[in-house]
């Protein structure tokens, strides 16, 4: 075991007070103590590095037993195989961590402190979906999410940071990358040196200094730069080492080939250094013989998650990093036993379906052949067959590879689906979708403590894209589509980064348990307002189809595309409005009509609680509405898309149905008033209306509704008309193209 001793030797390399007994601005005195404490710090971790290698190599493949010992012991044939328990597990705990964040339309929310509240909201949806979109073109971010999520996963602490303080695309390592002291608590806040190691191409250290003037101001030491570029460069052609910086210089700004590929790479140290005032020193170095800094800035991050973010699977033990364990360390050894059990019981099958032969002598041995006949082989005279039993080793293996996968799964933090019950008649639609899936879901525990740092990760970046000076090729397009899209560059500038959170996805990570999700909430949707319910429904389709092709079905902006059958809808209710029926056509967006005829049917209603209309005219045009809505709720009936819809229909219908009724029976009275006025041969009195005058009335009322059933129909005509020429140019378009290639 390394000794402490040594470790705790070399810390004290870092100072906290000067000779007056003040705190020192800058505790790491120079480029020696730094690699001192680094070489310390290696040595203390010697015994986990070589726990997780072996954690690694169980994943990796790697047989149960030591190949070599077998063979020393005479037991070459015995089998040897990992079975790949391991790494199916990996897969598994893997995907639910990949759904985290593929299912999601946005990675991140943000906050602006800019305009009016009601202004607000749609321009932070803008901003989080073009960081959402600069992130995710990150060719790297992928491959370095996956990574940060196998880490985590696999040994329970995994480490991201940042190359150089202006940099917004993150690296991800492990405790074999980044080192702290052994004692430290699983806070951040309580690291007092964290250091990073990773290799560097010659033409990446250049790009640092390439704008020498540049590069000195923000911390870099040119001319140490220079010195390890060239002490590590090659002449063109090869031959030894170039020892000429004007001849470096030139090959890395031509970019040149040989360059890349032929110069060794360099490994190099990065230090944070945690000052005593609570910000975070930045130091980089070579790690083979330097003599100074390659860059250096005292105080350069007001915090530690401004430098690096630890992604934690727990709090350990003792509440140290080092005594966290992930996943890889819960199952070795019942991986290993496992593995061994299964060679165990091959072995036993292979020597039960052998056949037993005892020769009788020694020379039978030696003279020992068989002679084949077809079907038939003889063996020679003197040996015997020996009929065996062996034990069956399955009976006695099987019990104990379901009592470790029954541990395997308490030990992890997934859960399976499948099992005795599968096929039972009593499962429901959504456990069936869940065995489909291999569902998976993330414990409680684990879940939060990944978004916590997850979130402090994006927070950083985007504070750090916030901050940019927009040097860089991807941040110019990034605030070049947000002023596209009318977010102004003073409102990202302004952004309250302290309140960025990462977005959480619905199901903790399952497909099936997001299903779930969606549709419970689908069954209360009718309390939501409409904003709720068109969030709803997207969601619903993205996670159906996902989010590239969500559009085609569920538009994210707030405006509705308007179709033709919006114009016919309009039309529609004028007619009805005047009382004249309207077909439902089979063919028609259903929803689109109930949306455009059920407010005008419900305006009619209201005129006429209210007195402003008359009951004669408005009762033949409510009972047209009340009709045609009817029938079009039949034909959108079965489409589970649109059950909200259809219940507030309904409800409507049962408001216009008692009104109805209602102004009927005011009718009935009216026209009854007006027969015994008749009756009585009386000249109308005042407030009755002259039937001479009423007939011509009515005369007129039907010339209207004739013109303008007449209007409507050319109208109907001359849209179906478009329709059908809209089709024909799309077709000679594609007999054109077709005609071309």
């Amino acid at each position: 075991m390394p000794s402490p001793t040594l470790e705790i030797d070399a810390l004290e390399e870092l100072g906290s007070l000067d000779e007056k007994g003040k705190p020192v601005t800058s505790r790491l005195k120079d480029v020696k103590s730094a690699i001192t404490i680094y070489g310390a710090l290696k040595h203390a971790d010697e015994q986990s590095s070589y726990n997780r290698a072996r954690v690694d190599a169980m994943f990796d493949g790697a047989n149960p037993y030591d190949s070599g010992k077998l063979y020393s012991s005479g037991q070459g044939l015995k089998t040897n195989l990992n079975f790949g328990e391991a790494q199916r597990l990996l897969d598994i705990s893997l995907s639910a961590y990949v759904d985290l964040y593929s299912s999601l339309e946005k990675l991140v929310e943000v906050k602006g402190t800019l305009g009016e509240p009601s202004e607000v909201g749609p321009l932070e949806d803008i901003v989080a979906e073009e960081l959402t979109h600069l992130i995710r073109s990150w060719p790297e971010f992928h491959s370095n999410y996956l990574r940060l999520c196998t880490t985590f996963i696999k040994h329970g602490v995994a480490v991201s940071y940042f190359d150089t303080p202006d940099e917004w695309r993150f690296r991800v390592g492990s405790f074999a990358d980044i080192v702290i002291p052994r004692q430290t608590p699983a806070n951040e806040n309580f690291i007092d040196v964290a250091v990073g190691r990773r290799r560097y191409h010659l033409h990446e250290l250049y790009a640092f200094i390439k704008n020498e003037d540049a590069a000195e101001k923000v911390g870099w030491d040119v001319s140490e730069v220079k010195r390890i570029i060239t002490e590590n460069a090659e002449t063109v052609g090869g031959g030894g080492q170039n020892r000429s910086w004007e001849t470096a210089q030139a090959e890395l700004k031509n970019n040149d080939i040989y360059s890349g590929y032929r110069n060794p790479a360099v490994d190099v140290l990065h230090f944070w250094v945690r000052e005593m005032d609570g910000s975070v020193s930045h130091y980089i170095c070579a790690e083979k013989d330097p003599e100074e800094f390659m860059y250096k800035k005292v105080s350069r991050y007001d915090k530690p998650e401004q430098a690096y973010v630890l992604f934690s699977y727990g709090t350990g033990s003792n509440g140290t990093y080092h005594s966290i364990r992930g996943l890889g360390h819960r199952i070795f050894n019942h991986i290993q036993t496992s593995n061994r059990l299964r060679c165990q019981m091959i072995d036993g099958a292979m020597l039960g379906s052998a056949v037993m032969i005892q020769p009788e002598s020694q020379r039978a041995l030696d003279e020992l052949g068989f002679t084949y006949y077809g079907a038939y082989a003889v063996l020679s005279p003197n040996v015997n067959i020996i009929e065996k039993a062996i034990p069956n080793l399955g009976t006695a293996v099987q019990p104990a590879l379901e009592d470790i996968s029954n541990q395997l799964a308490l030990n992890t933090d997934t859960v399976s689906t499948y099992g005795s019950q599968q096929g039972s008649p009593y499962r429901n639609q959504m456990q069936v979708v869940a065995d489909m899936d291999v569902s998976t879901r993330l414990s409680g525990a684990s879940l939060n403590l990944f978004y916590a740092s997850w979130t402090r990760l994006l927070r950083e970046v985007v504070r750090r894209v916030v901050e940019s000076k927009k040097n860089d090729p991807a941040l110019k397009d990034f605030y070049a589509r947000c002023e596209t899209r009318g977010v102004p560059e003073e409102f990202v500038r302004t952004l309250d980064v302290a309140r960025t959170k990462a977005v959480r996805s619905i199901g903790n990570g399952s497909y099936a348990n997001r299903l779930v999700a969606l549709r419970e909430l689908q069954g209360i949707s009718g309390s939501f307002d409409e904003v709720g319910r068109r969030n709803l429904t997207r969601d619903i389709v993205s996670t159906r189809v996902g989010h590239d092709l969500a559009n085609r079905y569920a538009p994210a902006n707030e405006d509705a595309r308007q179709t033709v059958d919006d114009k016919i809808a309009f039309l529609e209710n004028q007619q009805l409005a005047m009382g004249n029926p309207v077909p439902v056509v089979s063919t028609e967006l259903h929803g689109v009509h109930l949306q455009a005829h059920v407010p005008a049917m419900m305006q009619v209603i209201e005129q006429l609680n209210a007195g402003a209309a008359d009951p004669v005219q408005s009762l033949p045009a409510l009972q047209a509405f009340y009709q045609h809505i009817g029938e079009t709720v039949q034909a959108l009936a079965g489409d589970p898309a649109s059950e909200s819809l259809i219940s507030d229909a309904n409800q409507s219908l049962q408001f216009a149905e008692e009104m109805i009724n209602n102004t009927s029976k005011q009718v009935q009275k009216m026209q009854r008033d007006a027969q015994i006025a008749a009756q009585e041969g009386g000249a109308p009195q005042q407030g009755q209306q002259d039937p001479n005058a009423a007939k011509m009335q009515e005369h007129q009322l039907k010339l209207q509704m004739a013109q303008q059933k007449a209007e409507l129909e050319m109208s109907l005509k001359q849209a179906k008309f478009e329709q059908e020429q809209a089709m024909r140019d799309a077709e000679n378009v594609l007999k054109m193209r077709d005609t071309l290639s």
